[in-house]
């Protein structure tokens, strides 16, 4: 770890997919039937170029590469989010998640969620979660920009009236991590499966295999 114990934390700001869920495996899914509907082969190992990434630029990435006709970029993405609605109706959160929830709200901290996703997909898995009304929430599809771009960190900041550098992101994609710490917040990684040995995440603040592992200790670590 290489946080700054003089540093205090007010607010916790979690991504969602890959960090509250297992998500990812539903979106490979989806993007995998999705697009290949209208001629586009990907594999999970393709998927993994746009983790992280707002759907609309992963749908516009894969058109920038392979053109396709009949359906409009918007229209696939809806299909996208459809199919990964269906399959993760019954999602369940992922080890640790609770855990931290039950230490910050005993600390008095803001909780977030900031993600990708679309407000329509988020306010579905919190709900599932039970996580409705212990969440602000913010999609990126309300920015400009998506991740990595950091203006989805600092509105969700602005809403939770935290200063970005009193903020705690847990990320799971490059993308997210990068977009959280040029917001200027603390940044740690929860990478899966591989992508935990990656030396991309070297600039986080601290990496974890698992959200259980982020225990008291560590909220003191981090002046939370």
């Amino acid at each position: 770890m290489k946080a700054d114990r003089k540093r205090m934390i007010e607010a916790i700001i979690f991504d969602m997919d890959g960090v509250l869920i297992d998500s990812e495996p539903s979106w490979k899914t989806a993007e995998i039937e999705i697009f290949a509907s209208v001629g586009v082969q990907l594999t999970p190992e393709l998927c993994e170029q746009t983790m992280g990434l707002r759907l609309d630029a992963t749908v516009r990435y894969w058109y920038e590469r392979s053109p396709w006709i009949g359906k409009t970029c918007s229209e696939v993405a809806d299909e996208i989010i459809l199919r990964v609605a269906e399959l993760l109706q019954y999602a369940m959160p992922l080890p640790g998640v609770q855990q931290i929830i039950d230490i910050a709200t005993s600390r008095n901290l803001r909780l977030a969620l900031c993600s990708s996703s679309p407000y329509i997909l988020i306010k579905q898995i919190i709900a599932t979660l039970g996580l409705t009304d212990l969440l602000l929430i913010h999609s990126a599809e309300d920015e400009v920009h998506g991740k990595p771009h950091p203006a989805a960190y600092m509105t969700t900041a602005n809403k939770c009236g935290i200063a970005y550098n009193r903020c705690l992101a847990f990320e799971d994609s490059v993308n997210g991590a990068i977009a959280a710490k040029a917001a200027g917040m603390r940044v740690v990684a929860v990478p899966q499966g591989k992508s935990y040995q990656s030396t991309r995440f070297d600039f986080c603040d601290a990496k974890i295999a698992s959200l259980s592992e982020f225990d008291n200790t560590y909220f003191d670590y981090f002046g939370a």
